[in-house]
């Protein structure tokens, strides 16, 4: 009969265990399939270090009808993430990834391999294309996102005013990202009021660029345009190349951009590794997500009832 308290003791104490670890494995799944699984998202990427992160470009951008507009967007530690363009209106999506979604074949999404950039193109644009479009990074369970504001003029630059009216502009475009070792490529554009400008000079850090045995300097002249174009070419581009480049003409039409050169070629590929490796490996260790172990645990507590039961009426008919 001595034994009969201890091992009902133990029993009830086991009992009790179980039933605290099933309520705390239901209450884990409710805050995971609820309005906190967010949260713990995030902690997920802090934890891993790779947060998406939009670079700086251009959030309002202006173009006349006919042309094609260039809406860029760079972003770093994509990893596997999907990159979407859609219109701020319609939460239809433009594109999704290289690939277009929609009947209109003016809209495509330029990318190049290893580049940071996933720039929305679109030819032949209309004031009716003007509006905010949205990059978005698809996660799991909420999206990053980055606004561009699009202003398209209703009239082409061959139906400008008079000539002599016109106003004397200048601009710079080009590839503002640039990975370590490819081509560095800008090209200006200035316009005169009568006739197009005698010339364009480049120039960093104070210094004037002229052609060498890695930088080409090409200008095109359009008189019914009034216009003189000039392309920098920077050959297998280094760290030392990022920095402000300026064009100027002689009349003191003056423009710059900005260049970054990336050093993450190889880290992005570790980094595309690594998140291939992490997500299945968040679900592996957050198999408490489900409810098979809630069920398995409250079959462990039924049938350790059973047996502590039928044990205890095992101890009292030898005991007697």
């Amino acid at each position: 009969m001595t034994y009969e308290p201890q091992y009902l003791y133990i029993c009830v104490v086991t009992i009790v265990f179980v039933c605290q670890s099933v309520v705390s494995i239901a209450k884990f799944e409710d805050y995971t399939n609820g309005d906190h699984s967010e949260e713990l998202d995030t902690l997920y990427d802090r934890k891993n270090h790779f947060l998406p992160t939009f670079l700086p470009t251009p959030s309002n951008i202006t173009y006349n009808r006919g042309e094609e507009a260039v809406l860029q967007c760079a972003i770093e530690n994509r990893g596997t993430r999907t990159i979407v363009w859609r219109r701020a209106s319609d939460p239809n999506p433009l594109t999704i990834g290289m690939d277009t979604y929609i009947g209109d074949s003016r809209f495509k999404v330029i990318h190049k391999k290893h580049s940071l950039e996933w720039n929305l193109h679109i030819s032949d644009v209309t004031p009716e294309d003007s509006g905010v479009y949205e990059c978005q990074v698809s996660a799991k369970r909420r999206h990053i996102r980055q606004n561009v504001m699009l202003t398209v003029q209703a009239l082409p630059r061959k139906e400008a005013p008079e000539k002599s009216t016109s106003k004397p502009e200048i601009s710079i475009h080009g590839t503002l990202f640039v990975e370590r070792g490819d081509t560095l490529r800008l090209t200006c554009n200035a316009t005169g009021s009568e006739y197009p400008p005698d010339a364009i000079d480049w120039f960093k850090d104070g210094d004037k660029i002229k052609n060498n045995d890695r930088v080409t300097l090409s200008s095109d002249v359009s008189l019914s345009d009034r216009t003189i174009s000039s392309t920098l070419s920077i050959k297998r581009g280094n760290m030392t190349d990022a920095g402000t480049y300026i064009c100027r003409t002689p009349g003191n039409l003056v423009t710059s951009a900005k260049v970054n050169i990336l050093n993450t070629g190889t880290n992005n590929e570790k980094r595309e590794s690594v998140d291939m490796t992490a997500g299945p490996s968040r679900s592996g260790n957050s198999c408490l997500r489900g409810s098979e172990p809630s069920r398995r645990l409250l079959l462990a507590m039924i049938l350790l009832t059973i047996v502590c039961f039928r044990g205890k009426n095992f101890i009292s008919k030898h005991s007697s």
